[in-house]
């Protein structure tokens, strides 16, 4: 029978910060039990390869109201069963019934807020949490300073150094990677899939579309386009390092790796993502000379094919706060030790 010393609850709203902090508790606590609460069938499968415990919760934005009284009761059922010696908060609408019930048991609450523009849930949690994660300094105004803790993101380590090579065949030249994040990016794959004819000619194009969308990529049959729903993380590596140019959405963790690699990245920020916040997170890239923003209510064939001739195929990386795992680890290894 296992005995753990901790027990630590990690709400995987933002799946990918999430799963770098575990590695990191992991490596530093063998003796402690990581549990997550997510939404999702690919969420379960990252996490249960880590030997992480999985907890789905029917949790619902605004939009789907009626989920949200299930999350909470779900939520709170969880927290029972499992007895948190801390939650620790990655945002989303998963993570507010979470967090609630965690305030209600008088469990401590870590979040941390990826971008610059926090979202409904964290200003929520923010209110309840003993720590708020920042990833940039000059979101702390938005938070009570006491709280806040400036951790940089979370990244995965893999990301640190890439493998000499994917473990898929691929034809020689030069390589552009389309991603939406982990989940796909479906309205932005109906604007590039008429393009790819185009793009193989001069690219090697490889194209993380989600599930929704792969059907319609596997129908798309030439040897320099590589379709799949998702990459692991050694091959995503891979792609970044590899990579002459980034398509995708910009959401901050996409954004920030792309920007520790130093890879040149047209951003096509997702139109409906909460207080424009991917449109920031893009902008942010294109003052450091890593990019160009494409709205997507403007996409034109011309338009992107004119913004691809004017992006460099080398840059040069810069540093961006990639210690977040080990910074969030101090600050929970401080609560639970006080």
């Amino acid at each position: 029978m296992n005995t753990y010393s901790k027990t630590i609850v990690i709400i995987g709203g933002h799946i990918t910060p999430a799963l770098a902090l575990m590695d990191e508790l992991k490596r530093q606590h063998h003796d402690w039990r990581l549990v997550c609460i997510g939404r999702n069938v690919l969420e379960r499968a990252l996490v249960t390869q880590k030997g992480v415990m999985f907890l789905n919760i029917s949790a619902g934005r605004l939009s789907s109201w009626y989920k949200i009284p299930v999350g909470f009761v779900q939520a709170f059922w969880d927290l029972i069963r499992v007895k948190p010696d801390i939650v620790v908060s990655f945002g989303g609408y998963v993570a507010l019934p979470v967090a609630l019930s965690a305030w209600i048991l008088g469990i401590p609450i870590v979040t941390h807020e990826q971008t610059r523009i926090p979202g409904l849930a964290n200003r929520i949690i923010g209110r309840i949490a003993v720590k708020i994660c920042l990833t940039f300094e000059d979101t702390e105004h938005r938070f009570s300073k006491k709280k806040v803790v400036i951790t940089g993101l979370p990244i995965r380590r893999e990301l640190f150094s890439s493998p000499k090579k994917p473990s898929f065949e691929l034809p020689g030249g030069d390589v552009m990677y389309i991603t939406g994040g982990s989940t796909g990016a479906v309205s932005m794959n109906e604007l590039l899939f008429d393009l790819i004819p185009k793009l193989v000619k001069r690219y090697v194009v490889i194209h993380q579309t989600g599930v929704p969308s792969l059907t319609k990529a596997s129908a798309i049959r030439n040897p320099r386009y590589i379709a799949k729903d998702f990459f692991d993380v050694k091959d995503v590596s891979w792609i970044l390092y590899n990579a002459a140019l980034v398509v995708g959405r910009s959401g901050a963790n996409t954004v920030m790796e792309v920007a520790m690699i130093g890879k040149p990245m047209i951003c096509i920020p997702l139109p409906w993502s909460a207080g424009s916040e991917q449109f920031a997170n893009a902008s942010w890239l294109v003052k450091k000379g890593l990019g160009a923003i494409l709205i997507q209510k403007d996409f034109t064939q011309s338009r992107f094919l004119g913004l691809i001739r004017t992006q460099k195929t080398k840059q040069t990386s810069f540093e961006v706060p990639f210690d977040g795992s080990e910074r969030m680890a101090g600050v929970i290894n401080a609560i639970l030790a006080s």
